[in-house]
């Protein structure tokens, strides 16, 4: 007796192989992927999500006769695979590199919104392998590259990207004002990332200099973006100002490139990465050609708004064994409706309705404030400034839950 019928076997045979090969493509980076390759990861990964309970998984997967074995990119090993949770974990990261590749393409011929969308669902599926890894139970050996807390920070990177793609977007058509309050709600996130673990030092430097730069970057476009507008007048005080803390913060992301160079070993594609990173902010001093503030002038001037467009980075669906492990029965996952969705989502460009757009913001309201009080336990953020920004955040909190409120009752 088989746990699978021998059709299904079959099934899951053919689609594992054809993930193997979508995989092996991927190392080559010789080819681009369609929305077709990603269902079959997904088609596979729900035939084997299923509630085992006691079941020997090692059985099972001799029984498939497929591919049992893992191999490790950052590990550099390879893994024999001993739980089915771990063998659905594999192929999903399989499928969020392939949405990340896809993201790539769009962004190469200059399908920016199809570049987002993408990378959003590329950090959704790096979210849910992280469960799928947190649920594994029969696994000895889980490696590096396919542990929950290293696949929870790809799937945060990969939200990163797809922030910066959108910021990036707006200011190319000059949409200066809107792109300033991305290129903030990137600082933070890429400040977010920083306090989630504790990163070896190239990793800790590198995240460091970037949600430095970015914040100056926001700030420089705030003050382009005052200077080019025709509605208002032109408060010339407050350009200078702003223009001198993006100053600031250029200088701080230069310092930490420079220090990197100097003081850690440093491959050669990461030497010229951070040389062409301290080229392009010395381009940008250069612009910004204004006098330095000493520090507490400098934490007087208010950075940019942040808006963080991207959404947060939730699981599709979860893994099935998290019924017999805590009781919890998640829904099932629909997969023509998944499927259906994930195309139009692409294809057509589905825009968000005026809920999702509230429950965006509000997510993005509560991280801000959650980074505020991370910034006042870190003694980095004055006590008066914190309680200032404490309110403004909290009522927004409050006007988006009275409008979410106002929507659910009609």
């Amino acid at each position: 007796m088989t746990f699978f019928p021998e059709e299904v076997m079959q099934r899951i045979r053919y689609l594992h192989f054809s993930i193997k090969k979508i995989e092996e493509a991927l190392e080559r980076e010789d080819e681009h992927f369609s929305l077709d390759d990603l269902n079959l990861i997904l088609e596979y990964t729900k035939i084997l999500n299923v509630n085992y309970k006691n079941e020997n998984h090692k059985e099972i997967l001799k029984d498939l006769d497929i591919t049992a074995v893992f191999n490790d990119p950052l590990a550099n090993q390879e893994i024999e695979i001993q739980d089915i949770m771990f063998e659905c974990s594999r192929a999903l990261w399989v499928m969020a590199k392939t949405y990340s590749q896809l993201s790539e393409k769009y962004e190469e011929e200059g399908e920016w919104e199809n570049a987002i969308v993408a990378m959003t669902e590329c950090s959704k599926i790096y979210k849910t392998a992280a469960y799928f890894s947190a649920a594994v139970v029969f696994q000895k050996d889980i490696g590096e590259s396919l542990t929950a807390e290293n696949l929870e920070l790809n799937s945060e990177e990969s939200r990163i990207i797809a922030q910066s793609i959108a910021a990036l977007r707006e200011e190319s058509n000059n949409n200066i004002y809107f792109s300033s309050k991305l290129y903030a709600g990137l600082s933070l996130l890429s400040k977010r990332l920083f306090y989630l673990k504790k990163h070896e030092e190239k990793k800790k430097q590198q995240i460091r200099a970037q949600f430095h730069y970015d914040m100056g970057k926001a700030c420089y476009l705030k003050a382009q973006a005052s200077l080019e507008s025709s509605i208002t007048i032109i408060n010339k005080e407050k350009v200078t100002k702003l223009q001198q803390k993006a100053l600031w913060y250029y200088i701080k992301a230069k310092d930490i490139w420079e220090e990197m160079l100097e003081n850690l070993s440093l491959s050669s594609e990461e030497k010229e990465n951070i040389k062409l990173n301290l080229s392009i902010v010395k381009d940008n001093l250069k612009e910004n050609d204004v006098g330095q503030l000493v520090y507490d002038d400098i934490k007087k001037i208010q950075d940019p708004e942040p808006i963080i467009i991207i959404p947060e980075n939730l699981a599709p669906f979860v893994p099935k064994n998290i019924i017999y492990l805590t009781r919890f029965v998640p829904k099932d996952l629909n997969i023509k409706r998944f499927k259906s969705y994930q195309k139009k989502k692409i294809e057509d460009k589905i825009p968000y309705s005026k809920k999702e757009k509230l429950m965006d913001k509000k997510a993005g309201v509560v991280r801000t404030i959650n980074e505020l009080k991370l910034l006042k336990e870190n003694k980095e953020i004055d006590v008066d400034k914190f309680a200032e920004l404490m309110e403004k955040y909290s009522t927004k909190l409050k006007m988006i839950d009275s409008a979410i409120g106002k929507l659910a009752k009609k």
